[in-house]
């Protein structure tokens, strides 16, 4: 997918149109408590589970509060690049909050809940470029988005829907949206597959290479941040 750099300075998921839900489920969103037990103890296993995540996205759940900061509710991940889930009609406002991240990337990382610090040290101590936050054209629905990208960043490793099933189970919900941009491109038709209370949404894509594959995850960024830092648990 192309996409094009306004302004140098990093995710989601824009659409018209729910269509399908899984049994049990009703349209309407719920409020979501991130520090319920299920809940944490899912979403914790998912984010610390090296299958599906390359060493890029360990120093990106270790930014979170710097996303949140900046209004961020939701960020998707992809397997080489973030994108903001908040998105604008216009260039201006995906540039200030661009900026805000870039400038808040800079100071030292807020102190990690012991269990997740154990199981990344490694990774967190390596030297990895630290890549640079932009504001961006989403193509998929044209809207202005923020985003964090690095050439040769690992974020997502690959994986389909099936590896994430066989590790966790069903998904607790299932939804097809159609993605509209503008003009006459085809719309997107994503899958999307709900775990950890919502708190994670890993999509497919019918437009992907592969649309049997995990085409990018979205993931709620206060659920995340009270797994990732010590003085939210």
């Amino acid at each position: 997918m192309r996409v094009t750099v306004l302004a140098v300075s990093t995710l989601i998921l824009g659409g018209i149109g729910f269509v399908v839900t899984t049994p049990g489920e009703s349209g309407a969103p719920t409020m979501r408590d991130p520090q319920t037990a299920g809940q944490v103890s899912q979403l914790e296993k998912i984010l610390k589970d090296q299958n599906i995540w390359g060493d890029d996205a360990i120093r990106l759940f270790a930014s979170i509060d710097r996303w949140k900061e900046a209004g961020q509710t939701s960020i998707l991940v992809y397997a080489e690049r973030v994108v903001g889930g908040t998105k604008w009609e216009t260039a201006e406002r995906a540039r200030e909050t661009a900026a805000r991240i870039s400038q808040a990337m800079q100071r030292p990382r807020n102190k990690l809940s012991p269990g997740f610090l154990a199981a990344y040290q490694g990774v967190l101590e390596k030297r990895i470029p630290s890549g640079q936050v932009q504001s961006s054209r989403f193509m998929e629905d044209d809207s202005f988005r923020v985003q964090w990208s690095r050439e040769g960043a690992v974020l997502l490793k690959p994986l389909t829907l099936r590896a994430v099933m066989d590790a966790y189970g069903p998904p607790e919900k299932s939804a097809t949206e159609v993605v509209q941009a503008h003009g006459d491109r085809r719309p997107a038709v994503l899958t999307i597959s709900e775990y950890a209370n919502g708190a994670v949404r890993f999509v497919q894509s019918d437009l992907a290479p592969d649309p049997s594959a995990v085409d990018r995850v979205i993931l709620d960024v206060t659920a995340v941040e009270h797994v990732v830092f010590a003085a939210q648990r």
